[in-house]
Parts: C-alpha cells; structure tokens; sequence
C-alpha cells in the first residue's frame, strides 16, 4: 500500500475512515451546523481580504496556542462571529490544517469526558 503526499493510504477503506475521523474532529471543534455549511460552501470562491485573510491567520494562531487544551479551542470557537467561525472552518478544511492545530490524541479523551 502506498502513501500519498498528504500521508494518507491509497486504500479508499481507510481514506474514508480518515475523512469520517476528520470530519467528526471539525463538527467536535465547530459543531455540525457550521461543518455542514462549510462542506458546501468552496473557499476558492471568497474574496479574500485583508480582514478576512487576518481573522484566519488570528483563529490558526490562537487554536495553535490551545492545541493542548480542547475545551478552550472550544470556546474560543463558540465565542466567534457566525461568519468568522464558518471561515475558519472552511479553511482548515481546506487547507488540511487540522494535525496542526490541535493534539490529536486529546479528541477522544475530551469527546468521552463531556459526554
């Protein structure tokens, strides 16, 4: 089995568990109303401005310097503007940025402890 450049298998099995993972990380983080509006939505078709292009980088910052604390990658989040919130997500969708802004192995223990 092979490895693509973005390090996932070829094996389409675990490319869609990888997605499923993925995506279930997103709606943790954002919720499933805001992952759902940005799986329709394309990035590519924004106009990308100054203010826009900053309330990105200023989200990625942020979430990077919480990566170990996922409660408060959560509420910083949930503390967002709608449209901010939707924007930073559809960008690490897009930009496959998840691994950096978060300790992956943190997902399940905080998933498992707030329920």
């Amino acid at each position: 089995m092979t490895e693509t450049t973005a390090g996932n298998s070829d094996d389409p099995t675990q490319s869609r568990e990888a997605h499923a993972r993925v995506n279930d990380e997103l709606v943790f983080l954002f919720g499933q109303e805001t992952v759902e509006q940005a799986e329709q939505l394309d990035i590519a078709d924004l106009r990308l401005n100054d203010e826009i292009v900053t309330c990105i980088a200023d989200g990625i910052r942020t979430l990077k310097e919480l990566r170990d604390n996922p409660v408060a990658q959560v509420n910083f989040i949930n503390g967002m503007e709608p449209g901010a919130r939707l924007l930073l997500c559809m960008w690490i969708m897009d930009m496959g940025l998840l691994k950096k802004i978060q300790n992956r192995s943190y997902f399940l223990r905080t998933r498992e402890f707030l329920e």
